[in-house]
């Protein structure tokens, strides 16, 4: 039966990455104009909005600031999320950094033996979110045209998450240690050591996302040739991936639509997080599960509070997906990738010298 179900995986694959490779090959124009629009959401919203938070989170785990800030937030995570206090600045990270951090630094105290793995799995259902420098500035004030809008969404998105965090408390937990004083396992780093150490994981982690938002951007393009339904096209956008999702949504001018596309977050944020995700040991099935729970939440309680604070929004009638000419992007932006791809480099390099 198992080796039934593996041969058709890589039937499956072989079709798909055949499928592909003929769509590259016989219509280029169309996967090249995907880069380029990949590359321009990396410069413009990507690596402006993450890369500081991705290396802030990390240096917050090696330094062993993650623990400090734990002790203040114990009460709380214990008595609402039945989490240790270091799961508080996980979710705060989480929520002002946005998609990856909160994966990462679960991950990280995971493997530096703070959380069980039963906390952070967890932590994992729950701590991926979208941050207020997207929510706020690209889709409330950029493609809305309204920061309001953008307010409400991040507001609906806090909540989705906490209430998600409330019910993961009632899921049967596995190796969870109690301890009240943190003991760590690998003993934190000094400031000359944890800032390195922390660029270039944050580096790494922006590298890998930047990755997979070209790639999907770059499949998008092929979905206007199966020749759907607008309609159809914009839910594609939205389950792939999150920015064009949001982006198409913004045609029907409906914020809750936006709000349950955020709380999804797409596939291409689920690719970014997937690695994070195994290391805890999270079935793929609870982890979809949990992505689906949080965006229906996110827009029932966008809906709700739309009641309270109306507001209107800028439509777009044309099939935009907010990426100006190819190669727009800021020359700061682009020196600031080549530059963390060169630190990459001297740091691979420097780990194959000590080996």
């Amino acid at each position: 039966m198992k080796s039934e179900r593996l041969y058709i995986r890589y039937a499956v694959t072989a079709v798909c990455t055949l499928a592909a490779a003929v769509l590259f090959v016989a219509m280029p124009q169309y996967s090249a104009q995907g880069v380029k629009n990949g590359l321009f959401i990396c410069a413009q919203t990507v690596i402006p909005a993450l890369f500081p938070f991705c290396v802030l989170s990390s240096f917050f785990v090696k330094t062993g600031l993650c623990s400090v800030l734990g002790r203040f937030l114990s009460v709380v995570t214990k008595r609402v999320f039945a989490l240790p206090g270091e799961a508080g600045g996980v979710m705060i990270m989480g929520l002002c950094g946005g998609f990856p951090v909160g994966a990462s630094m679960t991950a990280a105290l995971l493997e530096n033996g703070t959380l069980s793995k039963g906390e952070a799995g967890k932590l994992m259902l729950f701590c991926v979110n979208a941050g207020p420098a997207f929510v706020i500035g690209a889709v409330g004030a950029g493609m809305l045209g309204s920061v309001r809008a953008g307010v409400i969404l991040f507001c609906s998105l806090t909540a989705a998450s906490l209430v998600v965090g409330f019910l993961t408390r009632f899921i049967p937990e596995k190796e969870c240690g109690e301890n009240e004083d943190t003991v760590f396992s690998v003993p934190p780093q000094p400031l000359r050591d944890a800032l390195p150490s922390a660029v270039t994981d944050g580096t790494t982690a922006i590298l890998s996302i930047c990755a997979w938002v070209i790639l999907f951007s770059c499949l998008l393009e092929y979905i206007p040739l199966l020749g759907l339904s607008r309609e159809t096209d914009i839910v594609l956008n939205c389950i792939l991936e999150v920015t064009r999702g949001c982006a198409s949504a913004v045609e029907l001018g409906n914020i809750p639509v936006i709000a349950a596309a955020l709380g999804w977050s797409g596939v291409s944020v689920h690719c970014q997080v997937m690695r994070y995700v195994k290391t805890a040991e999270v079935p793929f099935l609870h982890f979809v599960c949990a992505r689906v729970l949080n965006g229906a939440i996110a827009s029932l309680v966008c809906a709700g509070l739309l009641k309270f604070f109306p507001c209107s929004v800028e439509t777009f009638a044309q099939n935009t997906h907010m990426v100006p000419v190819a190669f727009s992007f800021s020359a700061p932006a682009a020196a600031a990738m080549l530059f963390m791809g060169a630190l990459l480099i001297l740091e691979l390099d420097t780990k194959r010298k000590k080996c």
